[in-house]
């Protein structure tokens, strides 16, 4: 278990105003209702005039917004707990293992990291089940009442998983020597059980996930609902699953040839806050330590100081301060010469994700881009053999489109459609609309052909098909791993915009902001 650098608060190199403005980030994390300035001093322990200036440069950083009601997190805070994902390559390589057992077994699926005295989830796929475990990416627990952190604490020696047990607060469901038995248990057998332990109903089992050296660096886990899975079913037919599902995790981390295939992701789009004037009151120590903790990404998983400073464009003598601070305060750990996020910067934020929806994180960008198309600019995916609205934003115009959020409209005649159906086999398309009593075939008698030029093109053109006078064009929105997740389009009357406008001008934009969308689509974020 890493050990943080003990920085004294009192010294020289610690930035005491870094440690209080994360400490107002923290406490608008903790609560999902919007907080006034005097909330924000009362839980943060500082002055009004102080909360005041930090509640105003996390909004001026884009991490916060106000209201009539208070300040409260906004969705660019997630970019911060970002920086943990995208830098730890062990999210991205368990996904497909992840799914895979899903599909499998119909059970949610999950792959968690120990930090201090908490496990945190690092990468999850829910089954599509009415009740499960309220959990999402970022959600932190006590390890030693989970399975997964069972067995992430029988990776630590035997100081350290003392010291662990040591500093859990006593209370009527912790004994340290049923826990400290389960541990040795699940050291001996190369997996743990938990039997409805953490949440009333819920059974959980694990097996670690190991590096080339033997060392135990995270778990993979089902979970399942008691009444749907008995113990035996756990431990008979789950825990082969899990490793196996461990070992092909690893070879991708780890292949034969010593190197890690490479991710390509698009660049994040560039912060709000540099779009706009700073603010006299900005306080400059909170900027730079976000900066530093936000500059963590697939091409610098690790950075030393002189990289820090470079990246950051920071003095490195700032930068190695502010370094110094985080690492004491937990969130970055030394790795050698270099530091890396840890998982605690996934409070910093991701508590707001399972708050959030695909519509929440899409309304700035449609807003924005509607305006400079001058068309109505909508996000849907696919329901069956309709295209299901779920984000929506229109410019002005005479003419008003009766579209919104939630409206279900032919998938078969729409540009989103046509996108999002261009990715099923014919045959299920076929199915699909058997399922919705619909013959397109009949309705469109082309549509092989069509959803085959779409797929090979990537993209949709369609005019007039689902409504006299409007035109529109869409292209797929992916996530970080490549899936696509939605369909974009822009849409206009056809008598204000001419036929070759809607794919020489419209489509570039169209695509620049599906590339901004990329790192927006998060695992856990409510379609």
């Amino acid at each position: 278990m890493p050990t943080a650098v003990e920085l004294p608060a009192t010294g020289p190199d610690y930035v005491d105003s870094l440690e209080r403005g994360l400490s107002v980030l923290k406490a608008f994390s903790e609560q999902e209702e919007a907080l006034s300035v005097g909330e924000v001093a009362s839980l943060a322990g500082i002055t009004r005039t102080a909360a005041r200036r930090f509640a105003l440069t996390l909004e001026y950083l884009g991490y916060a917004s106000q209201t009539a009601e208070g300040y409260r997190l906004a969705p660019g805070v997630l970019a911060i707990g970002d920086a943990y994902l995208r830098s730890n390559p062990l999210p991205d390589a368990a996904h497909p293992h992840l799914d895979e057992l899903v599909r499998t077994v119909g059970e949610t699926a999950s792959l968690t990291v120990l930090h201090k005295r908490r496990v945190y989830y690092a990468a999850r796929v829910a089954a599509d089940r009415i009740v499960t475990a309220n959990i999402t990416v970022g959600t932190s627990v006590a390890a030693h009442s989970t399975a997964t952190g069972r067995v992430l604490l029988g990776g630590l020696t035997p100081d350290d998983l003392e010291d662990y047990l040591s500093s859990v607060e006593p209370s009527p469901g912790f004994d340290p020597d049923y826990v400290r038995e389960r541990i040795e248990e699940a050291r001996a057998n190369g997996w743990a059980v938990a039997d409805q332990e953490l949440t009333p109903g819920i059974r959980s089992v694990a097996v670690p996930l190991r590096d080339p050296k033997g060392r135990i660096v995270a778990a993979l886990n089902i979970a399942a609902h008691a009444t749907r899975v008995d113990a035996a079913v756990l431990k008979n037919d789950f825990i082969p699953l899990l490793r196996s599902a461990a070992q092909r995790t690893a070879a991708t981390l780890w292949p034969a040839s010593g190197t890690a295939p490479a991710r390509s992701v698009p660049a994040p789009s560039t912060a709000a806050a540099q779009a706009r004037a700073r603010p006299s009151d900005v306080i400059q120590s909170v900027e730079r330590g976000l900066r530093i903790l936000t500059a963590f990404d697939e091409d610098h998983r690790t950075m030393n100081l002189a990289q820090i400073s470079e990246q950051c464009q920071l003095p490195r003598s700032a930068a190695r301060r502010f370094v110094l601070t985080l690492t004491s305060l937990g969130y970055l750990e030394q790795q050698g010469r270099s530091y890396a996020p840890t998982p605690l910067v996934l409070e910093l934020g991701y508590s707001l994700l399972p708050r959030l929806s695909l519509a929440d994180v899409a309304k700035p960008r449609l807003e924005a881009l509607a305006r400079k198309l001058g068309a109505s600019v909508s996000v849907g995916v696919l329901d069956g053999m309709d295209v299901r609205y779920v984000a929506r934003a229109s410019a002005p115009s005479p003419l008003i489109v009766n579209i919104r959020p939630g409206t279900r409209v032919p998938a078969e005649r729409t540009a989103m459609g046509q996108v999002l159906l261009s990715l099923l086999s014919p045959a299920a398309v076929e199915d699909a609309s058997h399922r919705a009593g619909r013959d397109v075939a009949n309705s469109l008698s082309d549509l092989d052909v069509t959803l085959a030029a779409v797929r090979e093109q990537g993209w949709s053109y369609v005019d007039q098909l689902l409504e006299a006078g409007i035109r529109a064009v869409a292209v797929p929105l992916r996530n970080r791993r490549g899936e696509v997740v939605a369909a974009m389009s822009a849409s206009v009357h056809e008598a204000t915009t001419p036929d070759q406008d809607m794919t020489n001008n419209f489509l570039p934009f169209l695509r620049n902001a599906a590339n901004e969308f990329v790192t927006d689509l998060r695992d856990g974020l409510n379609i």
